[in-house]
């Protein structure tokens, strides 16, 4: 026997899957069912294994937050049914002693009918009413300030003018109709035509990365001098604060992860009924497997109402804990091993059944057998 031989006679020896010769082998109806379904199992597992192959999981880990922002942006979409735009404001007070008495440069309001549906002829009546080219003695006309602030200009020619200079004094705009500006607009009756309107709000607010609150409120907000008073008067339309939260994030809003206070809608029991969110802010990044890196805010919030001056006030604090979420993807070495296991062990299984079910009906053959003969 030449040396190739040999081996293959050795190598013969080794095998550890002996074939039965098929004059002894046996074929049955359950075998063949259980083959069938053995098969299918192993399609849909692997069609499985497949699918969370393509999938790339994100796996957090928690780090210290060694960011240096000194900003943050607060995105925010709020219906407020019962408030009518023209006495909504937004302000902000925080740790680092800034206030914003109004930021709501970048936030739209859109006024909204009892039903909810957008006002769609409204319109600013007080354009209609533009201050005079000249004044009596046919000067050019310079509004009073009425003792507030006045701006560089000296002259406050319109309602809204006035009401800064108010602001920027910290007075109150008690009186609106003691002022001529006011009177020509008809800056009252343009207010309380919106009596039973609500409002939708939309935009941006910038803010410090410090603890602090923001606070969406009736009427005015006036800064005092180091904190920032709200005041409403008789002669605006009532209001209070039911809303619904249609989205709220601080930063950009990153992909697969959900804002906990999206959908929210709260019902106010009385006019005078302050909602209060909690936050914690957690900085958050991802980590894609093309090296790109998406960096925002995650938070978690606890809410409470009750009874005082109405408002809707969200109180941040700043977490010094960041989140990571690195894409992961299985290996290819991984698949294959999943894959291999699934067979083999279906097969395994598939097998053990099948010989206990042949052994089964082969021992009831037998007996049956033996009850003829007696």
């Amino acid at each position: 026997m030449s040396r190739f031989g040999k081996l293959a006679a050795r190598l013969q020896k080794l095998d550890a899957y002996a074939k039965p010769l098929e004059d002894f082998s046996t074929r049955t109806l359950a075998g063949g069912v259980l083959t069938v379904a053995a098969m299918l199992a192993v399609a849909v597992l692997v069609g499985l294994e497949l699918m969370a192959h393509g999938r790339a999981d994100l796996v957090p880990s928690l780090v210290v937050d060694r960011e240096r922002a000194e900003k943050m942006q607060i995105s925010l979409d709020i219906t407020l049914p019962h408030a009518p735009c023209a006495v909504l404001g937004v302000a902000v007070a925080d740790a680092a002693g800034e206030l914003q008495a109004s930021a709501v440069q970048h936030v739209s309001r859109t006024r909204l009918d009892s039903s909810g549906a957008v006002v769609s002829d409204a319109r600013d009546d007080s354009e209609a009413a533009k201050p005079p080219a000249t004044d009596a003695a046919g000067k050019p006309y310079c509004g009073s300030c009425y003792g507030g602030v006045a701006p560089d200009s000296g002259c406050c020619n319109t309602c809204a003018s006035v009401h800064e200079a108010y602001s920027r004094r910290g007075w109150a705009f008690t009186d609106p109709d003691s002022i001529e500006q006011c009177v020509r607009e008809g800056y009252v009756k343009r207010l309380r035509a919106q009596e039973g309107e609500g409002c939708r709000m939309q935009g941006y607010v910038d803010v410090n990365k410090v603890a602090g609150a923001l606070r969406i409120s009736g009427g005015e907000t006036v800064d005092t001098g180091g904190s920032l008073v709200h005041r409403s008067y008789d002669y605006m339309p009532s209001f209070d604060f039911s809303h619904t939260i249609h989205s709220l994030a601080f930063g950009r809003q990153l992909p697969g992860l959900r804002s906990p206070l999206t959908g929210v809608t709260k019902t106010a029991a009385t006019e005078h009924t302050r909602f209060q969110y909690f936050v914690k802010v957690v900085g958050s990044e991802i980590r894609f497997g093309n090296g790109t890196v998406a960096r925002s805010n995650e938070y978690a919030a606890t809410e409470f109402s009750k009874p005082s001056d109405p408002g809707l006030h969200l109180m941040y604090d700043i977490s010094p804990m960041r989140v990571v979420y690195t894409e992961h993807r299985r290996s290819l070495a991984t698949l294959l091993t999943s894959i291999c296991a699934i067979v083999g062990g279906i097969t395994t299984v598939a097998s053990l059944v099948d010989a206990s079910i042949f052994r089964a009906e082969r021992a009831l053959r037998r007996k049956q057998e033996l009850g003829k003969h007696h």
